[in-house]
């Protein structure tokens, strides 16, 4: 067998266990067909006495399908609860058919999911699932980001007062800002107070998700809040963040409070980032 042949025939048989439908629907479709023919698999694939070639690779088609679907259920618990296992199913089968399994890094297979959802037109309650599917992905880059040192708030306390009106703070690498149509927040913390997950009237919600000490919070925020710790975490100088509130907002407070929760790592010009992405291996 030439290399050529081989790498055909790899390509045929990753393509008969990453089909959306059973062995015998793959093995029938055109570009795999064109590769084996139908009447010629059994030169490729031995039988036993038990099960022919198609039943064979039904083994690996339907097991693969199985554990990334596993693998999705764990980041996405919620949209799977509000689809229903068949639901949600078939709409990671059509993810995985748009953006297949391609880096050993399993926590990168679901990174393009709420995005995803979003262009299926046909799906029901999309808008809303769309919006818990970006909440669910918040929490898994927020546990997943890198390690970090939070700023205390005794350190802020120890910047001279002359430095604040240009200083800038690094947010840390765990903090995900988001904006809703939803009050997504309000109705997944009741499914995970044992309440039903339902579709809720839309109410604009603003939120925050960051790690502290090894486990993921989150935080509803007001549209003033978010504004200001948006302009934080983008570098703006800290009196300039604070001056979109209104007089009287209690500012002072808000700010305290974000830094006792160690949305801050230190002072600079750096701008915040997305976390990066460990390795979580099949």
């Amino acid at each position: 067998m030439t290399a050529r042949s081989l790498r055909r025939l790899q390509q045929w048989f990753a393509g008969v266990v990453e089909h959306r439908g059973t062995a015998a629907d793959a093995l029938h479709s055109g570009p795999l067909a064109r590769i084996v023919p139908p009447a010629k698999v059994d030169a490729v694939i031995a039988a036993n006495p038990r099960l022919d070639a198609a039943g064979m690779l039904d083994i690996y088609n339907g097991g693969y399908l199985a554990r990334l679907v596993e693998v999705l259920e764990g980041d996405y618990a919620a949209v799977r609860q509000l689809l229903g296992e068949a639901g949600f199913r078939d709409l990671v089968a059509a993810y995985l058919a748009a953006y297949p399994s391609r880096h050993p890094n399993l926590n990168r297979l679901g990174r393009h999911f709420p995005a995803f959802v979003r262009t299926r037109r046909r799906l029901p309650k999309r808008a809303f699932v769309t919006e818990l599917a970006e909440l669910e992905l918040a929490l898994c880059l927020a546990f997943d980001a890198p390690e970090f040192t939070a700023m205390t708030p005794a350190a802020i306390a120890a910047v001279p007062p002359a430095r604040w009106d240009r200083a800038r703070l690094c947010a840390n690498p765990s903090l995900q800002l988001l904006t809703f149509r939803f009050p997504v927040d309000r109705c997944y913390q009741n499914w995970k107070d044992g309440g039903e997950l339902v579709v809720p009237a839309a109410e604009r919600s603003w939120l925050v998700v960051h790690r502290r000490e090894d486990r993921v919070w989150r935080q509803r925020l007001s549209r003033v809040q978010f504004g200001v710790l948006q302009r934080l975490c983008r570098g703006a100088p800290l009196a300039e963040a604070l001056a979109v509130a209104r007089a009287g907002e209690p500012v002072g407070d808000w700010f305290a409070g974000f830094a006792r929760d160690g949305l801050f790592t230190g002072l600079g010009r750096s701008r915040h980032s997305a976390p990066t992405e460990p390795s979580r291996r099949a």
